[in-house]
């Protein structure tokens, strides 16, 4: 279904747009400048997801908050969780915050997503492009603060349970105030079933360099046995969503020591489950031949993960005046995972048992240490000036890597700056040194002018920089596809990779202008941008094993609009629409799986003033494949219904993901068909 098509399908079966408030351009946030400023004087883009907007999205974490976002791309199939992509940029540019505090735990940055619950959030501030000035290493694509909710009344709270096609998940909040002190406390429990599709593999055993399927292999001995246990092929059970099972609790407390000193504590600790059958690209059986063990291609295997992550938050402000602030944060996160792959097929493959079969296993630990010293003097109400340190430490303990401790140290200072009454200026730079990499040095600068009162044009210069992971320099393990994964520092012969070679880091630099206006019943947002990349790292595939490289240098342009109204009381109509060129310039070909276009059209028509029909339909244009082909865009249409307040304490809320029954490329995975679910929040 074409992009127009998809579109107006969705005006006529749920008559319009919007969430639950216009689309807010004066919405005041922190991440852009980690001062208070409102959006509309913010020289870079920025845009909030706002707490109405979270609680009637019928969503148990933030990855599924994000489906009904428009502009960006979410990819949630495939067993890694869901990621994201921001104009185009790789998920790992993108860094993820909550409550300006980085989070910390997988290495390959794809599971952070379902882990956060959904009922903790206030908010979610989104930056797009390149942030490093303020939060270093990790932000060239972008920045996700996720603000949670704060006490607001001498008690209160509120319960949401989900019931879906797929899962079950309930949520509590509680809070409470009295004089000085302040608390929070939230829980989450989420059961989510896998989804799974039947496939056919058709398994191959490696005979003299060459894939054969079982019955034409030759020989005695162990080739016999081979080919008397294995079939030619198997249908097997192929998860695009792992069946997870999620149980985070946490809290906080707040105390005025005085009037210039507050002091902030937070813990939480979480525990996750996850389990999914997929097919390995290669896997080591337990037959030997001429000294080495026989491989077998495309077999069904089976994943579990068992992972904890316990976090301790405390930061102290003094504010002896209106004018200076400064606050001390110290993190500490430890987080404890456990892989491990097997193969159903493991009396076939010459195990003993299925527990012999084990093809990988991760076992690790990694702490992380986090310091931050931040300092804002306001001179004036047109004069601010922002300065910080940081100071990380990184202990991993692992058997897939081998790896002293790191640490990063950086020092920054922004000045916010009205020149004249309608000029505003941001500019500032920031100094990185990492341990055992480079150092860095990152500036911004940017501008807003305000041709009318509700009109602005904004402009934006910054420099980005990511620091090769731990996992790209020194990973020493099987992938779960049964590939050898090598850091770019990591020889072993055995596989050919004689070779050890340093990572520079990514270093990037975006330009964008933009243009804001907004009326009565409407707001119109355009941003033209443009980012350069050298010294991509990406992961490159040899015949016996993949590893990290600087291959290339990359460019991505493009522009993205927003436009909501509301023409009469009970309708309103948002749609968002972002054109992307991204080309990996070394080769001179498109990125892969970056879509061309993102567009989205949400209508919301209130049968009464809280009784809200809502559909999203979203569109995802054509992209290339690991192949350099093309693969076709798609559209899926979400419908939900919203009562809120339907009691004095109780809202209701249910929906259908993908109500159309589409699709999507099989390169990019798979999709419920038609996945609906049904909710209530009860406040108190």
């Amino acid at each position: 279904m074409g992009i127009r098509k998809t579109l107006f399908l969705s005006l006529g079966t749920s008559i319009c747009l919007c969430a639950n408030d216009i689309y807010k351009l004066d919405e005041v946030v922190t991440v852009g400048t980690k001062t208070k400023s409102s959006i509309f004087d913010l020289p870079m883009q920025t845009m909030v997801i706002t707490s109405e907007e979270i609680e009637n999205s019928g969503a148990s974490n933030v990855g599924e908050i994000f489906k009904d976002e428009g502009s960006i791309y979410l990819s949630t199939s495939g067993g890694n969780g869901a990621t994201i992509s921001i104009r185009g940029m790789a998920y790992g540019d993108t860094l993820y915050l909550i409550d300006g505090k980085r989070i910390t735990g997988e290495f390959s940055k794809t599971y952070e997503l379902d882990r956060i619950p959904a009922d903790m959030i206030e908010r979610i501030e989104i930056v797009k492009g390149s942030s490093s000035l303020l939060y270093g290493s990790d932000a060239m694509g972008g920045v996700i603060n996720i603000i949670t909710k704060k006490p607001t009344k001498s008690f209160g709270g509120n319960i949401q349970a989900i019931h879906g096609k797929n899962k079950n998940s309930v949520d509590f909040f509680v809070h409470g105030v009295k004089e000085k002190f302040s608390y929070r406390v939230y829980s989450n429990y989420l059961d989510r079933d896998a989804f799974t599709k039947k496939e056919i593999t058709d398994v191959k055993v490696m005979q003299g360099g060459v894939e054969k399927s079982p019955s034409n292999l030759t020989g005695s001995g162990n080739w016999a046995s081979l080919r008397n246990a294995l079939d030619d092929s198997y249908t097997v059970n192929h998860d695009y969503q792992d069946d997870l099972e999620l149980k985070t609790i946490g809290g906080g407390v707040t105390y005025l020591l005085n009037d210039a000193f507050t002091l902030d504590v937070d813990v939480s600790y979480l525990k996750e489950d996850k389990y999914s059958d997929s097919i390995s690209t290669i896997y080591q059986s337990n037959y030997v031949q001429s000294g080495n063990s026989i491989k077998v291609k495309y077999i069904p295997i089976e994943q579990l993960d068992d992972n904890e992550r316990y976090t301790l938050d405390s930061s102290l402000s003094y504010h002896p005046n209106e004018n200076l602030e400064v606050k001390y944060t110290l993190a500490y996160s430890r987080y404890e995972k456990s892989r491990k792959i097997y193969t159903s097929l493991w009396e076939e493959l010459g195990y003993a048992s299925k527990e012999d079969s084990l093809s990988s296993e991760n076992e690790s630990t990694i702490e992380h240490i986090n310091n931050d010293l931040l300092a804002t003097y306001t001179l004036s109400e047109n004069n601010r000036i922002l300065a910080g340190a940081e100071y990380r430490i990184t202990d991993v303990k692992s058997n897939a890597f081998s790896v002293d401790d790191r640490n990063y140290k950086a020092l920054f200072a922004q000045h916010e700056y009205k020149l004249f009454e309608k000029l505003g200026f941001v500019y500032g730079a920031r100094y990185d040194k990492d341990s055992i990499g480079e150092s860095e040095t990152s500036v911004s600068l940017g501008a807003t002018y305000e041709i009318t009162k509700d009109t602005r044009i904004k402009a934006n210069y910054s420099q980005g920089f990511r620091s090769p992971d731990d996992r790209e320099l020194f990973v020493d393990q099987t992938s779960p596809s049964g590939k050898k994964m090598l850091g770019s520092t990591v020889i072993d012969a055995t596989v050919g990779k004689t070779t050890s070679w340093d990572l520079k880091p990514e270093t990037s630099e975006t330009i964008e202008a933009g243009f804001l206006t907004k009326g009565n019943i409407w707001n119109f947002e355009f941003t033209l941008f443009k980012t350069d990349i050298d010294d991509r790292i990406s992961g490159v595939d040899y015949s016996d094993y993949m590893s990290f490289e600087n291959i290339s240098k990359s460019e991505i342009k493009g522009y993205e609009s927003s436009f909501a109204i509301t023409p009469i009381d009970d309708l309103m109509i948002k749609a968002t629409y972002s054109d992307i060129d991204a080309i990996n310039k070394t080769d001179n070909i498109q990125l892969q799986y970056t879509p061309e276009k993102l567009a989205s059209l949400t209508l919301s028509y209130f049968l009464k003033p809280n009784l809200e029909i809502r559909s999203i339909t979203k569109y995802v244009g054509e992209q290339s494949n690991s192949d350099d082909e093309k693969i076709g865009g798609f559209g899926i249409t979400n419908l939900k219904l919203i009562y809120t307040r339907a009691t004095s304490n109780m809202s209701f809320f249910a929906g259908v993901d993908n109500v159309f029954d589409k699709n999507i490329p099989e390169d990019l995975g798979a999709i419920e068909h038609s996945n609906y679910y049904i909710g209530m929040n009860y406040t108190f």
